[in-house]
């Protein structure tokens, strides 16, 4: 199981738009890190990928780097080194077997990318002590938006929870 409890706080963020979920993954790209997972739950078309590539968008601008960031869903990993933090965008949702996980050796990678990982419900026994997992629901009041749930399980770094403060003053959250 990839959820632990311990240590956990989740933070939530209603009826975001487009642009303010572009904001919000911008500023937490701000305090990320080689060795931080990432982890993007939520259904089909909620917000996943988007989310990611506003974060690495985010790291090539900064770095006056113009690439084409693909959907990992049929390769399931992309990496980007040619920036700091590195990052590893992986997409699960097509993996078939836990052996393909294995595979993969996510294991080695989380200690030298900023490691960013959707459908992370299929890491199955895989267990994580530390990461900052991001869900997506759809709102029912407006097709184009979006609920997030911010939830910082084992990470104690502070600029962590300052950006958060500062998200939830610049777009309403609340804990």
């Amino acid at each position: 199981m990839v959820e632990n409890n311990f240590n956990k706080t989740s933070y939530f963020f209603e009826n975001k738009n487009c642009e303010e979920v572009n904001l919000i993954a911008k500023k937490l790209s701000s305090i990320l890190e080689t060795g931080d997972i990432l982890l993007l739950k939520g259904l089909i078309g909620s917000g996943k990928s988007f989310f990611a590539r506003s974060i690495i968008n985010e790291y090539f601008r900064i770095f006056k780097i113009i690439e084409d960031i693909p959907s990992p869903t049929f390769s399931l990993i992309q990496t980007y080194d040619n920036i700091k933090p590195k990052v590893c965008h992986v997409d699960l949702y097509r993996l078939l077997y836990n052996s393909e996980l294995e595979e993969m050796g996510l294991d080695n990678i989380y200690d030298n990318f900023l490691t960013i990982i959707e459908w992370p419900e299929r890491l199955s026994k895989n267990y994580l002590e530390k990461f900052i997992q991001i869900e997506f629901m759809y709102s029912k009041n407006i097709a184009e938006e979006r609920h997030l749930k911010i939830s910082i399980v084992g990470i104690k770094r502070k600029n962590i929870f300052r950006c958060i403060n500062e998200l939830i003053k610049d777009f309403g959250g609340h804990i």
